[in-house]
């Protein structure tokens, strides 16, 4: 396996969209599924149609099926599933496996040849190997392809591929394993790339998939396209769309020119390709380097026009567009004993109804479309009401006069240089403090995963503090000190800005986080031998009431222990 060249230092990587969580449906009391409401569409022959079945009205012809097996998935990954996980639909309602093969051949036989099977995880599907000789024995269907996040798919490649899987896509998002447990919410890094490394030689330009987000990821844009130097490998960086309750922030897009322009940057001599017609992808490559990357510039320049895919969700729905609210239930009309001819004429009717073009980023952000988990938006259905009363001091800061919460007007505020250093105590067992010096928890590596969780948490410190402003950080570095003598564990973190307020909330939030996460990843050695604490301030510069110590030469300890 091919590892980016330059050393990843976890003191400066980037935030991640969401520290690690572990969900696997939504609360059924607190939370409820809120998928577009399926179009009742009955054949027509009077309905307005489009010269074959599936041309629309901006003559359009969709030759490409996209299929989701399966709502299902081994991983959680941010930009994907909501945090908070979503409730999976009854089994019953998920399309079985000859109802696959009916729908590939009602499109196949007007003119669908190339079929994608997507999830979820379609390796979550028992049947996937079955599916697969289902739909290659499809008259008209010359390309069956997958994308798969690959934990799962090393020992499954070659039936897949003797069943006739032709073309596969592996998501990965990161080169680095720490980061992946965090951004997938699921280890499995070493999973994936053995997948890789195995799939590379079974498959024709094996397809790497890679959602690029400012904060997360973007740093790591330039060592992908290194992987492609003396590997066979086509890197896609897609840019991050929005989807019901994936957070989504016009601060993570990054728009595929300037992820182009950090490449030119690098590498210099760079090759455009010649795009095929449909192509979803730019095409570049670094000259003399043997495989090739390009960008899904779904945001950015939308390609719309040239749109040639539809897709059946794991439940049954055709959307004629993936940012579209629009669905049709192909299921129930399947399971209502309508004949191909009839399930032929309501393809017909929404292919036809395509608009020409998605409603654009900005529109995008705010409609009810499925997270891509499901391609779910979650809501509360239980309202709350709550009223509280307290004695106030109007010299609080975060209190107005009436003793309502109220977030410090910074605006008159001149930017100054502002650093904090804070830290964090965990008392653990000798025994606790000598697997984690010797990195044999079988969590993984303990501070390499703290460290991330506190920048993280450092970054997203004005989502969990109420009153916190969102602060642009100039730098965050996290040290660990492991004292033997009383088998303690300090966490020292320093967060620094150039902005008009302080930074102390960031810097104590990531030692909390930090010692939660050595708690979490040691607890299985015992969790009453640990204690959190003390947590507090060393000191701060840059404001108007300056103290303590804000370096690390500043600290009572051996500099060359801090780890």
């Amino acid at each position: 396996m091919m590892i980016c060249s330059k050393v990843w230092s976890l003191c400066t990587i980037r935030p991640l969209s969401c520290i690690k969580q572990s969900p696997c449906s939504a609360s059924p009391i607190e939370e409820t599924v809120v998928k577009p409401t399926p179009i009742l569409l009955n054949p027509d022959p009077n309905a307005a149609v489009g010269k074959t079945p599936l041309t629309d009205r901006f003559n359009r012809f969709h030759s490409y099926l996209r299929i989701s097996l399966t709502e299902k998935c081994n991983l959680r990954c941010s930009y994907c599933m909501p945090l908070e996980g979503v409730p999976l639909s009854p089994a019953n309602h998920i399309l079985t496996a000859a109802e696959i093969g009916r729908l590939t051949s009602v499109f196949a036989q007007n003119g669908v040849d190339k079929v994608r099977l997507t999830g979820g995880e379609p390796t979550m599907r028992k049947d996937l190997v079955d599916i697969i000789s289902q739909i290659g024995s499809v008259p008209g269907i010359v390309q069956i392809g997958m994308t798969s996040n690959g934990v799962a798919l090393s020992g499954k490649l070659e039936k897949l591929r003797n069943s006739g899987l032709s073309k596969l896509n592996i998501s990965i998002d990161t080169l680095h394993e720490a980061k992946f447990d965090i951004l997938a919410r699921r280890p499995g890094f070493k999973q994936v790339w053995k997948t890789i490394d195995r799939a590379e030689d079974m498959f024709d330009r094996l397809k790497l998939n890679c959602v690029v987000m400012r904060q997360v990821n973007l740093d790591e844009v330039t060592d992908f396209v290194e992987l492609t130097r003396n590997r066979n490998l086509d890197i896609r960086f897609i840019e991050f769309m929005p989807f019901g309750g994936n957070n989504y922030s016009m601060n993570k897009f990054v728009p595929y020119k300037e992820m182009l322009g950090l490449i030119i940057e690098r590498f210099g001599d760079i090759e455009k390709l010649q795009d095929h017609p449909n192509d979803t992808s730019k095409a570049y490559k670094v000259n003399g380097f043997e495989g090739q990357f390009g960008f899904i510039t779904s945001m950015s320049e939308h390609f719309c026009a040239t749109c040639n895919r539809v897709r059946v969700t794991a439940d049954g729905n055709l959307k004629v567009c993936l940012h579209g609210e629009a669905e049709v239930s192909l299921r129930d009309a399947m399971r209502s004993g309508i004949d191909d001819k009839g399930l032929e004429n309501i393809i017909a009717q929404a292919v036809y109804k395509k608009k020409a073009r998605h409603a654009g980023i900005k529109n995008l952000v705010n409609l009810t479309n499925r997270p891509m988990i499901l391609i779910a938006h979650l809501k509360p259905n239980v309202n709350r009401s709550y009223t509280s009363y307290r004695s106030f001091s109007t010299k609080m800061t975060h209190v107005d006069s009436s003793g309502k919460a109220s977030m410090v007007d910074i605006s008159s505020k001149s930017n100054s240089q502002r650093i904090a250093l804070a830290k964090a105590v965990i008392q653990v067992s000798p025994n606790i403090l000598k697997a984690l010096i010797e990195n044999n928890l079988k969590k993984g590596d303990a501070f390499a995963t703290a460290r991330i969780a506190a920048i993280i948490s450092a970054k997203k410190t004005c989502d969990l503090i109420p009153l916190c402003h969102q602060i642009p950080l100039s730098d965050i570095q996290v040290k660990f000190f492991q004292n033997e003598q009383n088998s303690t564990v300090t966490i020292y973190c320093r967060a620094s800005t150039v902005w008009s307020t302080g930074v102390e909330m960031e810097a104590l939030t990531a030692c909390s986080v930090g010692a939660l996460v050595l708690f979490d990843m040691c607890k299985a050695l015992g969790s009453t031998e640990m204690q959190i604490g003390p947590i507090n301030l060393l000191g701060k510069r840059g404001g108007k009431a300056d103290f303590g110590v804000v370096s690390f030469d500043e600290l009572d300890v051996d500099l060359a222990s801090l780890k």
